[in-house]
C-alpha cells in the first residue's frame, strides 16, 4: 500500500504517504517535544562569539533513520533525510527564523502576475556543485520532477494547483509558472525544503548528487552515515566554514546523548526535554526552538458520538491545557486554542481562549443524551507526545464521567487511518491555507476529522477557502481566514491543547546557532550548515 513502504521513518513506524506530505513543510514534533514560552531560555540564545572561523569536521548525530534513508533534493522518507537534503540543496525562496518568507534563496523575485500566474526571476551566476550555471531550464526540470505523480516525491500534493506542463522559459533566468487554479500559497510552497532546485537530468541517490548547496556529498551509507565536503563554488561570499559535515545515524536519544557527552559528535537532534538539565550541567548547550508543531486529538464530525457538536464541544472543555504542557512536554510548550498555524498572519486570536469547564462539559453531554459516555481513543508511538497526550486526556476525562479507552495501535497508518471516530495524530507547522489543503477539505489527503460538514454551519468552509486562495488583497484573505477559523472553533473536530517545539543539544565549541519557528531541527540545520562554525 502507498501508506506503507518499509521501516525507515522519523518516528519508528513504517514510512507512509502521510509522512511524505508532512515532509513538504517539515516533520512535526520529534522526540524533543517542547517549546520555550517566550522563546528565550538562556541556553536557546544564539551562540555568537567573535567572527566565524574556517575548518573542521562538523559531526551531527540523528535518530529515526534506517535502511530506507535516501539522499534526494526533493524527497524524504526518514528524518535524517531532512538533515542531509539541506546540506546539498536549496530552494527558490526561504523562511527566516520567524517563519516569514524571504527572498534569500535562489530566486531574486517571485511575483504574482495575476491570481493564476507567477513569474520567477533567478539570481544570476549561481553554479551547481559541478560548475554548471543554474538557469531557467533547471527550475523547470525541478518543478516538473516534483509535479510528476509517478515519481512519488514529497512535494507532489503541493503542486496540485500548478500547471507544471505549461512552465515557460522567458529567458535564461526567468520562468513563467502558470496555475490551473488560483493559489496564493505558491511562494510558501516554493520555500518548502523539499522543493530543492536540481540540475536538468538529476536523479536521486545512487546517482551523483549535485545541488547548489554549501556541501557536496562525498559518501553515503543509508542507515549509517553520510560525509559531505565544502562546495568550493558556493555562491554566498565567505560561506560555508566547515571543511566537512558528517551525519551519523543513532539508534536512540540515549546513544546520542552519550556520544555528545563523550565528544564523538558535536551536535544532536531531538534532545528529550527531560535531558536538558543533564546536558547543561555537563557544560553542553541546548537549542530550544518554539515551533507551531501540534499533536491533535481528532474527532470525526460525521461519526457517532462526535456527529453531535455538543459532544465535540464537551470534549474540548474537558481539557486542562496547562496541565498537559507540564505532563507531556515537561513545561516546554505554549497554549493552543483548537486552531492550527499560530504564526500565520491570518491566525484568529480574537476567539476566546478555551479553558477547562467540567460543569459545562457535563451539561452538554447530558443535553446530548451522552452522560457516562465510553469511547475508544486510537493512538500510536509515532511522534513524541502521541501516546502521552491520549493517556493524560483519558485521565482528565474521568472528571466529566467520560471513560476513554486508549488503544495503542502499532500499524496505525494502515487501512483504518482516517476512518476512526477518535484518534491522535501529529503535524508540523504550515501556513493556514497550506494546512487546510492537507487536512481540512473533502479533497485533503489527511482529513482526520471529516471536516467540513456537508450541511449546516461550516458547510460553506470550502467556498471560503477558494475565495481566500484567490484573494489578491491580504486584508480580504485574512478576513476570510478569520471566518474559516471561527467555523472550526465553533463546529470543528480538532482538539489542539498546545504547540510544542524542537529541542536539540550541541557542544559549546559550535557557534552560530539561533532558535527559529521553522519545523526542522537545529534551527533548520544551521541553514544548510553554512551559518555555523567552530569557535
Amino acid at each position: 500500500s502507498p501508506r506503507d513502504n518499509g521501516s525507515g521513518s522519523p518516528f519508528g513506524y513504517p514510512a507512509t504517504r502521510r509522512q511524505f506530505l508532512v515532509g513538504a513543510a517539515g516533520v512535526a514534533l520529534g522526540t524533543g517535544l517542547a517549546a520555550c514560552g517566550g522563546g528565550s531560555s538562556p541556553s536557546s540564545e544564539p551562540s555568537a562569539a567573535g567572527s566565524p572561523k574556517r575548518g573542521g569536521n562538523f559531526r551531527l548525530g540523528v535518530t529515526g533513520g534506517g535502511a530506507k534513508d535516501l539522499f534526494d533534493g526533493q524527497n524524504i522518507i526518514t528524518k535524517p533525510d531532512q538533515a542531509r537534503l539541506v546540506s546539498a540543496f536549496e530552494t527558490l525562496l526561504t523562511f527566516d527564523d520567524e517563519y516569514r518568507l524571504t527572498s534569500d534563496g535562489l530566486a531574486e523575485n517571485v511575483t504574482a502576475d495575476n491570481s493564476t500566474q507567477y513569474t520567477i526571476e533567478l539570481r544570476q551566476g549561481i553554479e551547481f556543485q559541478n560548475g554548471k550555471t543554474m538557469t531557467a531550464d533547471d527550475v523547470i526540470y525541478s518543478l516538473q520532477r516534483i509535479g510528476t505523480e509517478s515519481n512519488n516525491l514529497t512535494g507532489f500534493a503541493a503542486t496540485a494547483s500548478m500547471d507544471t506542463a505549461g512552465l515557460k522559459k522567458l529567458d535564461q533566468y526567468t520562468v513563467r509558472l502558470p496555475l490551473k487554479t488560483a493559489d496564493s500559497t505558491i511562494p510558501q510552497t516554493l520555500a518548502s525544503y523539499t522543493f530543492g532546485i536540481v540540475p536538468v537530468g538529476y536523479e536521486g541517490y545512487p546517482s551523483e548528487q549535485i545541488g547548489t548547496g554549501a556541501y557536496k556529498l562525498k559518501s553515503f551509507t543509508p542507515g549509517q552515515e553520510s560525509v559531505s565536503e565544502r562546495n568550493p563554488n558556493y555562491w554566498r561570499s565567505g560561506e560555508p566554514y566547515f571543511d566537512t559535515v558528517t551525519i551519523t545515524n543513532f539508534a536512540d536519544s540515549t546513544a546520542q546523548v552519550n556520544a555528545l557527552l563523550g565528544g564523538q559528535i558535536d551536535a544532536m537532534t531531538d534532545l528529550p526535554a527531560s535531558q536538558v538539565q543533564v546536558l547543561e550541567s555537563r557544560q553542553m548547550k541546548s537549542l530550544i526552538s518554539e515551533t507551531g508543531g501540534w499533536v491533535p486529538i481528532c474527532m470525526a464530525i460525521d461519526m457517532p458520538p462526535f456527529d453531535d457538536n455538543r459532544v465535540r464541544q464537551a470534549m474540548r472543555l474537558i481539557v486542562d491545557r496547562e496541565a498537559m504542557i507540564q505532563q507531556i512536554a515537561s513545561g516546554y510548550g505554549f497554549l493552543a486554542n483548537d486552531l492550527y498555524s499560530p504564526f500565520d498572519d491570518g491566525y484568529n486570536d480574537t476567539l476566546p481562549q478555551r479553558t477547562r469547564d467540567i460543569d459545562q462539559a457535563k451539561a452538554l453531554l447530558a443535553e446530548a443524551g451522552m452522560e457516562g459516555l465510553t469511547v475508544d481513543l486510537h493512538t500510536t508511538n509515532g511522534a513524541a507526545g502521541m501516546v502521552s497526550l491520549a493517556t493524560v486526556f483519558a485521565s482528565q476525562a474521568k472528571d466529566a464521567g467520560v471513560t476513554v479507552n486508549v488503544k495503542n495501535v502499532p500499524n496505525y497508518y494502515g487501512d483504518d487511518y482516517l476512518k476512526l471516530a477518535f484518534s491522535v495524530d501529529f503535524w508540523g507547522t504550515r501556513g493556514y491555507l497550506n494546512q487546510v489543503q492537507q487536512g481540512s477539505l473533502p479533497s485533503a489527503p489527511y482529513n482526520e476529522t471529516h471536516w467540513p460538514p456537508t450541511s449546516g454551519e461550516g458547510s460553506n468552509f470550502e467556498s471560503l477557502y477558494n475565495q481566500a486562495l484567490a484573494a489578491t488583497d491580504d486584508a480580504k484573505r485574512i478576513e476570510l481566514q478569520h471566518e474559516m477559523q471561527r467555523l472550526e472553533y465553533e463546529n470543528g473536530g480538532y482538539i489542539i491543547p498546545f504547540f510544542g517545539s524542537l529541542i536539540d543539544g550541541y557542544s559549546p565549541e559550535v557557534q552560530g546557532f539561533s532558535p527559529s519557528r521553522g519545523t526542522l531541527n537545529l534551527a533548520s540545520y544551521g541553514h544548510g550548515y553554512r551559518t555555523i562554525w567552530f569557535g
